[in-house]
Protein backbone atom coordinates (compact mmCIF):
# COMPACT_ATOMS: atom_id res chain seq x y z
CA UNK A 1 0.00 0.00 0.00
CA UNK A 2 3.31 2.40 0.71
CA UNK A 3 3.71 2.73 -3.01
CA UNK A 4 0.47 3.46 -3.93
CA UNK A 5 0.55 6.30 -1.65
CA UNK A 6 3.88 6.95 -3.07
CA UNK A 7 2.48 6.98 -6.52
CA UNK A 8 -0.01 8.89 -6.11
CA UNK A 9 1.65 11.81 -4.52
CA UNK A 10 4.47 11.75 -7.55
CA UNK A 11 1.23 12.14 -9.57
CA UNK A 12 0.27 15.21 -7.88
CA UNK A 13 3.42 16.27 -8.26
CA UNK A 14 3.71 16.24 -11.67
CA UNK A 15 0.22 17.14 -12.66
CA UNK A 16 1.00 19.23 -15.87
CA UNK A 17 3.08 16.15 -17.15
CA UNK A 18 0.83 14.03 -16.27
CA UNK A 19 -2.25 15.79 -17.56
CA UNK A 20 -0.53 16.39 -21.18
CA UNK A 21 0.33 12.44 -21.43
CA UNK A 22 -3.20 11.41 -20.68
CA UNK A 23 -4.65 13.69 -23.09
CA UNK A 24 -1.86 12.13 -25.79
CA UNK A 25 -2.94 9.01 -24.95
CA UNK A 26 -6.64 10.04 -25.62
CA UNK A 27 -5.91 12.27 -28.53
CA UNK A 28 -4.20 9.06 -30.08
CA UNK A 29 -6.65 6.91 -29.38
CA UNK A 30 -9.63 8.69 -30.79
CA UNK A 31 -7.45 9.14 -34.23
CA UNK A 32 -6.29 5.53 -34.48
CA UNK A 33 -10.36 4.89 -34.02
CA UNK A 34 -11.42 7.40 -36.10
CA UNK A 35 -8.84 6.76 -39.19
CA UNK A 36 -9.83 2.64 -38.71
CA UNK A 37 -13.76 3.44 -39.40
CA UNK A 38 -12.89 5.62 -42.17
CA UNK A 39 -10.95 2.78 -43.97
CA UNK A 40 -13.67 0.50 -42.80
CA UNK A 41 -16.98 2.71 -44.25
CA UNK A 42 -14.62 3.49 -47.23
CA UNK A 43 -13.71 -0.03 -47.99
CA UNK A 44 -17.28 -1.19 -47.41
CA UNK A 45 -18.22 2.21 -49.64
CA UNK A 46 -15.99 0.89 -52.87
CA UNK A 47 -17.50 -2.14 -52.42
CA UNK A 48 -21.33 -1.36 -52.39
CA UNK A 49 -20.42 0.90 -55.49
CA UNK A 50 -19.00 -1.82 -58.18
CA UNK A 51 -21.37 -4.19 -56.78
CA UNK A 52 -21.05 -7.50 -59.01
CA UNK A 53 -18.48 -6.06 -61.22
CA UNK A 54 -15.96 -9.20 -61.82
CA UNK A 55 -13.09 -7.68 -64.01
CA UNK A 56 -12.68 -4.40 -65.80
CA UNK A 57 -10.90 -4.17 -69.14
CA UNK A 58 -9.66 -1.32 -70.97
CA UNK A 59 -6.40 -0.15 -72.64
CA UNK A 60 -3.15 0.12 -71.21
CA UNK A 61 -3.14 1.92 -67.90
CA UNK A 62 -2.72 1.97 -65.03
CA UNK A 63 -5.18 -0.42 -63.03
CA UNK A 64 -6.43 2.23 -60.28
CA UNK A 65 -6.46 5.20 -62.88
CA UNK A 66 -8.71 2.61 -65.02
CA UNK A 67 -11.12 1.87 -62.07
CA UNK A 68 -11.29 5.56 -60.99
CA UNK A 69 -12.53 6.74 -64.57
CA UNK A 70 -14.21 3.61 -65.77
CA UNK A 71 -16.28 3.34 -62.22
CA UNK A 72 -16.40 6.41 -61.02
CA UNK A 73 -15.62 9.24 -63.77
CA UNK A 74 -12.50 11.01 -61.62
CA UNK A 75 -9.54 12.18 -63.56
CA UNK A 76 -8.90 11.86 -67.26
CA UNK A 77 -10.67 9.32 -69.95
CA UNK A 78 -7.72 6.41 -71.16
CA UNK A 79 -7.51 4.91 -74.82
CA UNK A 80 -10.50 2.48 -75.83
CA UNK A 81 -9.60 -0.95 -76.55
CA UNK A 82 -10.66 -1.85 -80.42
CA UNK A 83 -14.26 -3.23 -81.38
CA UNK A 84 -12.62 -5.99 -82.17
CA UNK A 85 -10.73 -6.78 -78.98
CA UNK A 86 -14.60 -6.14 -77.48
CA UNK A 87 -16.34 -8.24 -79.42
CA UNK A 88 -13.81 -11.12 -78.76
CA UNK A 89 -13.66 -10.75 -74.81
CA UNK A 90 -17.42 -10.79 -75.15
CA UNK A 91 -17.57 -13.95 -76.82
CA UNK A 92 -16.03 -15.99 -74.61
CA UNK A 93 -17.72 -18.81 -73.25
CA UNK A 94 -16.73 -18.07 -69.83
CA UNK A 95 -18.18 -14.86 -69.96
CA UNK A 96 -21.39 -14.00 -69.18
CA UNK A 97 -22.09 -10.35 -69.47
CA UNK A 98 -20.61 -7.35 -70.78
CA UNK A 99 -20.87 -3.54 -70.82
CA UNK A 100 -18.54 -1.77 -73.30
CA UNK A 101 -18.24 2.06 -72.26
CA UNK A 102 -16.46 5.32 -74.16
CA UNK A 103 -15.39 7.61 -72.12
CA UNK A 104 -13.53 11.23 -72.87
CA UNK A 105 -15.96 13.74 -74.44
CA UNK A 106 -18.22 16.05 -72.54
CA UNK A 107 -21.15 18.27 -73.42
CA UNK A 108 -22.17 21.48 -70.97
CA UNK A 109 -19.70 20.18 -68.52
CA UNK A 110 -21.25 16.60 -67.86
CA UNK A 111 -19.33 13.33 -68.99
CA UNK A 112 -20.57 11.78 -72.53
CA UNK A 113 -21.38 7.84 -72.14
CA UNK A 114 -21.26 5.39 -75.43
CA UNK A 115 -22.26 2.11 -74.64
CA UNK A 116 -24.86 -0.23 -75.27
CA UNK A 117 -28.63 -1.02 -74.08
CA UNK A 118 -26.46 -3.63 -72.13
CA UNK A 119 -25.73 -0.99 -69.32
CA UNK A 120 -29.01 -0.64 -68.36
CA UNK A 121 -29.69 -3.73 -67.82
CA UNK A 122 -26.80 -5.23 -65.93
CA UNK A 123 -24.92 -2.19 -64.46
CA UNK A 124 -25.50 -1.85 -60.50
CA UNK A 125 -24.65 0.58 -57.95
CA UNK A 126 -24.85 0.89 -54.21
CA UNK A 127 -26.03 -2.71 -53.18
CA UNK A 128 -27.30 -4.16 -56.35
CA UNK A 129 -29.76 -0.93 -57.21
CA UNK A 130 -30.65 -1.16 -61.06
CA UNK A 131 -30.19 2.59 -63.15
CA UNK A 132 -33.38 4.65 -62.87
CA UNK A 133 -34.21 7.16 -66.32
CA UNK A 134 -36.08 9.83 -64.66
CA UNK A 135 -37.32 11.36 -67.90
CA UNK A 136 -37.86 8.82 -71.24
CA UNK A 137 -36.21 6.01 -71.81
CA UNK A 138 -33.02 4.61 -72.42
CA UNK A 139 -31.04 5.95 -75.79
CA UNK A 140 -35.20 6.96 -76.74
CA UNK A 141 -34.89 9.32 -79.78
CA UNK A 142 -36.57 12.79 -79.33
CA UNK A 143 -37.32 15.13 -82.32
CA UNK A 144 -35.04 17.72 -83.33
CA UNK A 145 -36.26 21.15 -81.81
CA UNK A 146 -37.61 23.26 -84.92
CA UNK A 147 -34.81 25.91 -85.29
CA UNK A 148 -32.42 22.74 -85.84
CA UNK A 149 -34.68 20.89 -87.76
CA UNK A 150 -34.84 24.03 -90.41
CA UNK A 151 -31.28 24.94 -90.55
CA UNK A 152 -30.56 21.20 -91.72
Amino acid sequence: MPILILAWKSLLNRRGTALLTVLSIGLSVVLLVGVERLRTETRASFANTVSGTDLIVGARTGPVRLLLYSVFRIGHATNNISWASYREIATHPRVAWTIPLSLGDSHRGYPVLGTSSAYFEHYRYGRGRALVVAEGAPFSCRPAPRSIARSM
